[in-house]
């Protein structure tokens, strides 16, 4: 039985990895879970999974979950405080770690899991985006497995049978994206965008901040920058397509020509249940595939696979991804971090959508881009470039 800790356990790849560890109970057990503050949704996944631990930053939270706890479940352990999740990513009895918190707020428990030596399946694309090479370094001194489960990625990971996609043997990677809600929208239009049409994503179901970058297509920038530290390619060799069914999750191009693409059904569980198989074989229990109970995807219903070149002027986001990736860890950072702050000033009604482009770009264009010596020093730097964007956007409030 492999002992899984699950942090972001209430959010959406929470959500997807509980119901494939509720179709394999006989291989995983959830042993620690890790939250921000919403402790009564952890109220049923306790009863049902029984964890051992339960990690909670916001302290009061966590309080409230004691109490409930010592009526129902006095077995459980609540740790609260900045470190919770930390806690929960390194406890002993987990050897696999879904590292599902969203953001750059999912990075100190990240790095402690690869510190650890874990077997880390990775959604949580901005911990690498911020920390790049210092944490696959770790890594690689720790023992740890870092196995991507954004679905680009992992379909990547299997069409290229591995991360290691050296010159003499593939070409290019291709992601797809679905274009969002606005690919065909009229750009006059766009300084008028609300924040509940900008999260109306039309192939996935997400969280706020993401179905904002992914209306941006600044999601697609930070997994190209994801895609080209995970498989070591240079940024001319990730490439981006439109493709509004999200069918194809990504394609592999071979230096013989040809090209392997991953088609399945638009649903989290399917590459989770993959890295899950791929972590228990690095631990020595050979699982080829985990059967889901998910819809098959029937290509007939689908009639023709459509793809189409990105529009820079629409989607100017990707564009200064591909700048800062060529730039260096230290562009990339503070392409996160200014990110972050835009989107949150948008969706809180304080940026027109067509300001939070333009305030990553001027927020980098005043941050320092050298590249980062240590983690402390990324955690510095994503500070300082938080306080330049912050100034920004209370400029363009008062203006």
């Amino acid at each position: 039985m492999i002992g899984v800790a699950l942090l972001g356990a209430t959010g959406s790849i929470g959500a997807s990895t509980l119901a494939v560890l509720r179709q394999h109970r006989d291989r995983f057990r959830l042993v620690a879970v890790a939250v921000r503050s919403n402790w009564e949704a952890l109220l049923p996944i306790i009863a049902e999974f029984g964890p051992q631990v339960c990690a909670i930053e916001d302290e009061q939270a966590a309080l409230s979950l004691s109490a409930a706890m010592s009526r129902h479940h006095p077995r459980v352990e609540v740790v609260a405080g900045r470190d919770a999740a930390s806690i929960a990513a390194t406890c002993a009895g987990a050897q696999l770690v879904v590292a599902g918190i969203s953001g750059f707020a999912g990075l100190p428990s990240t790095w402690a899991a690869v510190a650890a030596g874990k077997q880390v399946l990775l959604a949580n694309k901005e911990a690498l985006v911020a920390s790049g090479n210092l944490l696959l370094n770790m890594a690689r001194q720790s023992g740890a497995n870092v196995l991507p489960i954004d679905s680009e990625h992992n379909a990547a990971y299997q069409c290229a049978n591995g991360l290691h996609c050296d010159k003499s043997r593939v070409r290019a990677i291709t992601l797809t994206a679905s274009g969002g809600p606005f690919r065909q929208r009229s750009l006059e239009s766009f300084a008028s965008i609300t924040p509940e049409e900008a999260c109306k994503h039309p192939t996935w179901s997400m969280g706020r901040k993401i179905s904002v970058d992914s209306a941006t297509l600044m999601n697609k920038g930070l997994e190209v920058i994801e895609a080209s530290l995970l498989f070591d390619r240079p940024a001319s060799d990730v490439h981006v397509l439109i493709h509004p069914t999200s069918t194809v999750h990504a394609l592999v191009e071979f230096v013989d020509g040809s090209i392997l693409a991953h088609l399945g059904p638009a649903d989290m569980q399917v590459p989770i249940a993959h890295a899950l198989a791929q972590a228990a074989s690095n631990l020595g229990t050979q699982i080829e595939r985990l059967p889901l109970d998910v819809p098959p995807l029937s290509l007939s219903a689908l009639g023709a696979l459509q793809f189409f070149d990105v529009e820079p002027q629409r989607f100017p986001a990707l564009g200064l991804a591909y700048a800062a990736l060529r730039q260096g860890q230290g562009a990339c950072l503070a392409l996160n971090a200014a990110n972050e702050v835009a989107v949150a000033a948008f969706l809180s009604g304080e940026l027109r959508y067509t300001d939070v482009v333009p305030v990553v770009a001027d927020s980098m264009a005043r941050a320092d881009l050298t590249n980062p010596g240590d983690i402390n020093e990324v955690f510095a730097r994503d500070v300082g470039v938080r306080a330049i964007a912050g100034d920004l956007v209370a400029a363009r409030r008062t203006a």
